[in-house]
């Protein structure tokens, strides 16, 4: 995802101004990244991509397209008719507070270089505007969370687009919906709905503003070639569709001239401003045959932008980039450079990145694994420090021209083409971290997680943690008895525990991996689970057996026989001697009973107990009930219809079948559930689901469920409930967050958390105020009116109108709630329309 800034003859669009000011204002009307992927049958950067694949496919072997939007909208209808108590009280934000994650898309204001939009895959878009030294997000309920590329219009910089899906990725490889517009300077978005359900634009690579038109922009798709807008995004026609349609790169140069590049296939130009028909082969002299290469980026200078450079990525999985070209006619004809092979490999299309200097032609940097830069137009290259691994974007400072920013998978960093240091890191604040996986300390804030290329983080409270362990963080525990054992893993089958563990001092850790593990195989970030009730005993799964240890990991034995499938999930009851479940592919269910003490090949096969609607899919996530060892329940992570979250009984019988009851109720059909959690007070009643959009719980036991839009709209791949009546939180894209529940001194019956009474809000859209209509009184009632992000906008009493002043609110969707009568909140939905 290079960044590609807007330029063309501005003399004879304001020939009043000197040509470095215009430039500055337009030419850098965008500062574009675009993102370097791939197609998902290609060999992929050692990682997660795999595993999620086989987690999520349906059952037709696909990951469906535009499902977001689907549940969304689902979602959307249920809140007009919602009311309920939601049992979660606050949301705590762990962090990392400086811990980011990959960054594909990078985009500075032309009129203001400490405005900064940076795109995080799976965590959203971010918006700093001090130069990147603290960050916001621009919509945490956004439908897509995966914002790879960004660009701006030239001639009216307040008009800002960036496209999603992420289709070359080792985590979160979710797909895209499509293309977002701000008409505010990228302060807000809204979806376009032209781009919803249109062929490819579930994955897009890159997009491009036109530099000689205002209505003009590009948008490279993963299989469907090039497509073209000429009204701003309000239509779209194919421009290009030749060759293997993977677009990966666009450049639009400000003489009309349009490039774009086919990965392992061509290049192709248009000097037409795009026009369809109108492209045409770009040839190099001894250029690498296609299928020998992967990706191509292009950039150019952008005060003369007749510089054009090219670099062909490598096409092994470990190679360096194997060619470099420069252009000085506008990529009409090249000449052959020295290939940057400091740059490091970009893993077939994971990581490759180019930008040139804004003001001088021979200074280029390129980012793959490592980073490296000339000065001389590419005759020689030096390395430059690196802030993290994996270069994917680029955005140069349209003032400080002496200053670039680069987008890795650890987040933003920002470099002086003068020096090879590091000149900044600018993620504080810019909490996108992508955990697998996490667990909990016994008291306080204390979090432990598995993040994707950042280790495993440890959070002494909230927004405050350290790196413990490197690599891909995978499975982590804290010992609950008294918190001083610490189990930490990585990639593969790297198992460590770590004694005298504290939360704010990294000690010494024991590799105590089996041999045996090697030998059966494990899963890339490999499951295992410690029992809550004796921090010494943990399980581990192999793609063969699992295996169990009663001393840290020191010794290990095998505890099962011979399996039918892949076990993806392990359920321990919280006893000392437990019983303990596990699970996965082909929805296989198994149990040991006095798991401390059983001997191998004793495990009990539940297999023909699953109903017949999902015996093909996938365990993800097993819950023990926390008073009863014999009830479990069951998250299923693939998409299907069927349902995806089921309530087991009578595990304890010999000669009769568990009983599997849905409780899926209303959830968004085909949503994927990873994990499931329960109230301790109110297991029975009261359930949180973990899913790859965001947390819904229910309180009438699975009939019905409604979504918090307090948490961010993002995967929630773990959530873990503490005696205490904490949930903790995991999510890939967005960190760790803690969630006590509401204050209880003993259980109660759900009555208490009945539906209130149905209510009505006029008018619906509202502009001045808005009024509530319903047998209660509001005289003196309190309210809280949320926005989509779960923030209070506003609060107050109602007076004897029964009236709230709207004519302050932006214009959006919001959320009233009321305090009922027992106790009962009563949320309703409304829009605010001025």
């Amino acid at each position: 995802m290079m960044t590609k800034s807007a330029h063309f003859t501005l003399s004879l669009l304001f020939p009043t101004l000197a040509l470095f000011g215009l430039y500055s204002l337009i030419s850098l009307g965008h500062n574009t990244s675009r993102n370097n992927n791939s197609k998902k049958e290609d060999a992929q950067h050692p990682g997660y991509y795999e595993q999620w694949f086989q987690e999520k496919k349906d059952a037709n072997g696909q990951i469906p397209a535009f499902l977001r939007s689907k549940w969304a909208q689902y979602d959307a209808k249920k809140l007009d008719r919602r009311a309920g108590t939601n049992p979660i009280d606050t949301i705590i934000e762990l962090g990392p507070n400086n811990v980011a994650g990959r960054t594909r898309a990078l985009w500075i204001d032309p009129r203001n270089e400490k405005i900064i939009l940076a795109g995080a895959i799976s965590g959203g878009l971010w918006r700093s505007e001090n130069g990147g030294t603290s960050w916001k997000p621009t919509n945490e309920q956004e439908v897509s969370m995966m914002p790879s590329a960004l660009t701006s219009n030239p001639y009216n910089p307040n008009e800002v687009y960036y496209g999603t899906g992420e289709s070359r990725a080792n985590s979160a490889d979710v797909d895209g919906e499509g293309v977002f517009k701000s008409t505010d300077g990228g302060k807000t978005f809204q979806q376009l709905a032209s781009t919803i359900k249109l062929n490819g634009f579930n994955a897009i690579w890159d997009i491009e503003h036109s530099k000689i038109d205002s209505q003009t922009l590009f948008v490279g798709t993963n299989n469907y070639g090039l497509y073209r807008s000429i009204d701003g995004g309000a239509t779209w026609a194919i421009a290009y569709n030749g060759g293997n349609k993977q677009v990966t790169d666009v450049v639009c140069l400000p003489n009309g001239r349009v490039m774009a590049t086919m990965q392992s296939n061509l290049i192709v130009a248009s000097d037409s401003n795009g026009k369809p028909g109108t492209f045409k082969t770009v040839t190099f002299p001894s250029a690498p045959n296609a299928g020998t290469y992967r990706t191509v980026q292009l950039d150019y200078c952008h005060k003369f932008p007749k510089v054009v450079y090219a670099v062909f990525e490598g096409f092994a999985f470990d190679a360096a980039p194997v060619a470099f070209y420069k252009s000085s006619d506008g990529g009409i004809t090249w000449k052959a450079k020295t290939p940057p092979t400091a740059a490091g490999p970009g893993y077939q299309a994971y990581c490759m990145v180019m930008g040139v200097h804004p003001t001088d032609t021979n200074r280029v940097v390129v980012g793959g694994r490592d980073i490296c830069r000339t000065s001389n137009g590419g005759t020689s290259w030096t390395p430059l420090d690196i802030g993290h691994s994996d270069h994917h974007s680029f955005a140069f400072l349209p003032k400080t021209t002496n200053e670039f920013l680069m987008g890795t998978d650890g987040g933003v960093f920002k470099y002086q083409w003068s020096s090879t240091a590091i000149a900044a890191n600018l993620n504080n604040g810019y909490r996108v971290t992508q955990f697998y996986c996490g667990g909990y300390g016994p008291s306080g804030m204390v979090g432990i997680s598995g993040a994707q290329d950042n280790g495993t983080q440890v959070t002494e409270k909230p927004l405050v943690s350290q790196r413990f362990f490197g690599g891909d963080g995978a499975y982590c525990n804290i010992g609950q008895q008294d918190g001083s054992i610490a189990y930490m893993s990585y990639q593969n089958d790297a198992i460590h525990v770590m004694n005298n563990f504290t939360s704010n001092n990294p000690g010494n850790t024991t590799k105590i991996v089996d041999p045996r593990f090697t030998t059966d195989g494990v899963d890339f970030i490999n499951l295992y689970e410690m029992n809550l009730a004796d921090q010494n005993m943990v399980f581990y799964r192999t793609n063969k057996y699992l295996y169990r240890t009663m001393d840290m990991g020191y010794t290990w034995d095998q505890m099962t026989t011979s399996l039918r499938a892949g076990i993806k999930a392990i359920g321990i009851s919280r006893q000392e001697n437990p019983v303990v479940y596990f699970g996965g592919t082909a929805a296989q269910l198994y149990k040991i009973e006095h798991a401390a003490t059983a001997i191998p090949g004793k495990e009990v096969n539940y297999n023909s107990s699953v109903p017949s609607a999902v015996t093909n899919d996938l365990i993800k996530g097993m819950t023990v009930h926390p008073k009863n060892p014999y009830v479990l329940y069951v998250a299923f992570s693939n998409i299907s219809n069927d349902p995806r979250v089921w309530r087991v009984t009578g595990l304890d019988s010999v000669t009769n079948k568990p009983l599997w009851k849905n409780i899926s109720g209303d959830l968004p059909p085909g949503l994927p559930v990873n994990m499931m959690a329960v109230d301790p007070y109110r297991p029975d009643e009261v359930f949180f689901a973990g899913t790859d959009f965001g947390l819904y719980y229910s309180i009438d036991s699975g009939k019905t469920w409604s979504k918090d839009y307090r948490v961010p709209n993002v995967a929630v791949h773990e959530i873990e409930m503490r005696d205490d009546r904490t949930l903790f939180v995991i999510t890939h894209g967005r960190g760790m967050f803690a969630l006590p529940l509401v204050y209880m001194e003993e259980p109660v019956s759900v009555s208490k958390f009945r539906r209130g009474p149905s209510i009505k809000l006029y008018p619906n859209p509202s502009s001045a105020s808005i009024s509530v209509r319903g047998a209660m009184s509001m005289s003196n009632r309190s309210y809280r009116i949320y926005n989509l992000q779960g923030a209070v906008v506003s609060e107050g009493r109602f007076g004897d109108s029964g009236a709230i002043q709207t004519a302050a609110l932006p214009n959006g969707a919001y959320f009233l709630q009321l305090d009922g009568d027992n106790s009962r909140a009563i949320t309703s939905k409304f829009i605010v329309q001025h």
